[in-house]
């Protein structure tokens, strides 16, 4: 008893350790990275009055409500410097922690369990996320307390239990409207416990049931997406390549540092976590040989399910409506970290050497990578690019975005009045002629132009724009920052061209 009591206390210190080391690599760079257009957005969103904000983000478009509902509280406390407005992603991404072992906890053992809290400590995939002003780390630890709570409903019976797996399962789906693909694990999760939990089966329907209820609001809003064949201005993934990239971010993070070693090292474990028997890694702390083999098998099959079938639900909507984009899917990353642990404990029974070297390869280039995420510019960097031309520009030369929308961007952190220029659409299917006299008529009252250009391909993918200055005008300088390219041009006397075809 006495080791048990001594093991409880060191694997608590060890998560309580494991938490304030996740603080300490996500906090003290949360302002490095410049904030890219979906963060500015946040900050545009908050300030409309609040009958607009529910009204628009009750759209297609949008991914739902609830954080930018929460995000409005937030800013209208601490205001919308960059720091503080990522600060509740920290926040969020620290939770997930400890949130990651008490799953782990239940379902493949205590040791197993304080690894993959490890893993989700040092993941450069979940520092990111950490670190950016959206809804993803709020929506991953939502995910984690729906699963908590299920998984301990099915195991005590108890209805505060039930009543937390609804009102987080639920909460979720407003966060993120992708997060309603985890219907059917949370649905996979009651089904496995029969029969052994046969008593928490009416329970276990009715919470399901009643998740029917906050989703009903939303199926108007999510049709479309089955019904419709529309422009998502997302491309088409095979489902191959999805898995691919899912599993680069989450082994290698968004710089995507090291190479197929640390794939092949994720991968090596989560075999041998599904393959390799654990002692002492069971749903419901089992006595019997018997049932204890066949909850360990349940509870691997439940990661798997976790992990794999948003995969395929979202892979087989994109066949109709392209929606894939990785960081829709984080909620799954939890289970890819937990089977890896899982592996690592496994792997260990059988090789110490061969699991210590995955271990090491893990974790090195884990920590590389949130290193170099800390200390390279990654995203769209107008920080960089607004005091470039705060320096550089006279205050009477325009200013032209292509793509328009970056400019929300660029003016969060500009500071000066300036004339704002359009940069045109040409993936309508605009000719070069209608593109020339578009660009005489802008530019006709100006000796020169600034062009500040990010994402151009979304709005002029066949860089026409850039084409007509390079034809009619004389480039003076120009620098480029991550994802920004900013140009000078000085301009000919131009007349507005005519306006025949």
């Amino acid at each position: 008893m006495r080791d048990g009591i001594l093991g409880m206390k060191a694997t608590w210190g060890a998560l309580i350790a494991l938490t304030l080391v996740a603080f300490l690599l996500r906090a003290p760079h949360l302002d490095t990275q410049s904030l890219w257009r979906d963060e500015v957005d946040v900050t545009r969103l908050t300030d409309q009055p609040l009958t607009e904000l529910t009204r628009d983000l009750l759209q297609i478009k949008h991914n739902g409500p609830l954080f930018y509902l929460l995000m409005r509280g937030w800013l209208s406390l601490v205001g919308d410097n960059q720091f503080m407005l990522r600060y509740l992603s920290l926040c969020f991404g620290v939770l997930a922690v400890p949130l990651v072992y008490r799953i782990g906890r239940n379902l493949v053992g205590r040791q197993a369990a304080i690894l993959a809290a490890l893993l989700g400590t040092v993941s450069p995939y979940l520092v990111w996320y950490s670190q950016d002003a959206k809804m993803y780390a709020l929506v991953t630890v939502l995910t984690l307390l729906a699963v908590a709570c299920e998984l301990e409903a099915l195991r005590t019976g108890r209805l505060s239990w039930w009543v937390g797996f609804v009102a987080f399962a639920s909460l979720s789906f407003y966060v993120h409207i992708l997060s309603a693909l985890m219907i059917p694990v949370y649905v996979a999760a009651l089904l496995l416990a029969w029969p052994r939990r046969r008593e928490q089966w009416s329970g276990g329907l009715i919470s399901l049931g009643l998740l029917t209820l906050p989703y009903l609001p939303l199926i108007g809003w999510q049709l479309p997406l089955v019904l419709d064949t529309y422009d998502t201005g997302h491309p088409f993934y095979p489902i191959g390549q999805m898995l691919s990239l899912l599993a680069n971010l989450y082994a290698r993070g968004v710089a995507m540092v090291g190479g197929w070693i640390v794939v092949a090292a994720f991968v090596f474990a989560i075999l041998g976590g599904l393959f390799v028997s654990v002692e002492g890694d069971s749903w419901y702390r089992l006595v019997d040989t018997r049932l204890a083999i066949a909850v360990k098998i349940r509870s691997r099959l439940f990661l798997l399910l976790w992990l794999f079938l948003p995969i395929i639900l979202v892979y087989s909507i994109s066949l109709r409506a392209p929606v894939f984009e990785p960081r829709y899917l984080i909620f799954i990353a939890p289970a890819f970290y937990l089977l890896t642990a899982l592996g690592l404990v496994a792997l260990s029974r059988v090789s110490r050497s061969a699991a210590g070297a995955a271990l090491a390869a893990v974790l090195s280039f884990g920590l590389l990578a949130v290193w170099v995420q800390a200390t390279t510019p990654i995203k769209s960097d107008f920080r960089a690019a607004a005091e470039y031309m705060m320096t550089h520009r006279h205050p009477a030369t325009p200013i032209m975005f292509q793509m328009p929308y970056v400019r929300h961007t660029f003016d969060y952190y500009f500071d000066g009045e300036y004339v704002a220029l359009e940069g045109l659409w040409t993936n309508d299917g605009k000719t070069e002629v209608q593109v020339e006299q578009e660009m005489a008529r802008l530019l006709a009252d100006y000796p020169d132009v600034w062009l500040v250009a990010s994402e151009s391909w979304l709005w002029d993918s066949r860089d026409l724009t850039r084409a007509w200055l390079d034809q009619h005008a004389h480039l003076i300088e120009t620098t480029s920052f991550a994802l920004v390219d900013v140009y000078h041009y000085d301009l000919p006397d131009l007349e507005p061209a005519s306006q025949e075809n």
